[in-house]
């Protein structure tokens, strides 16, 4: 892998756009307290450290096999996190919905 100033200038800005969708999933989570919320918030964890395993595979720390299985890992936990906050955000509406006593407040 080549680690020309391009490839660098790319990863940096792949990281601050992860770490800035990162801080708005965090933000969305404080306010709303709920699981899916906090699910997508972990799923998009996921790709600040994806750039940190790029990083580390520029910097020697990780080889290419090892940084290929982590990428996959890492594909694999991003899905699995998406899929569960969408379960557990149906689940929660389907319960709500079959509850009359309990209220859904949806503050959009």
């Amino acid at each position: 892998m080549a680690n020309g100033p391009l490839l660098i200038a790319l990863l940096a800005l792949a990281g601050v756009a992860a770490a800035t969708l990162l801080g708005l999933a965090l933000a969305g989570f404080a306010r709303r307290r709920s699981r899916p919320y906090l699910l997508v918030a972990l799923a998009l964890a996921t790709l600040l450290v994806r750039v940190a395993v790029a990083s580390a595979a520029m910097a020697g720390l990780l080889t290419d096999p090892d940084h290929h299985l982590a990428e996959h890992v890492l594909d694999v936990l991003m899905a699995a996190l998406v899929i569960a906050a969408v379960y557990t955000a149906r689940s929660v509406r389907r319960r709500a919905s079959a509850d009359p006593e309990h209220e859904v407040v949806d503050d959009d």
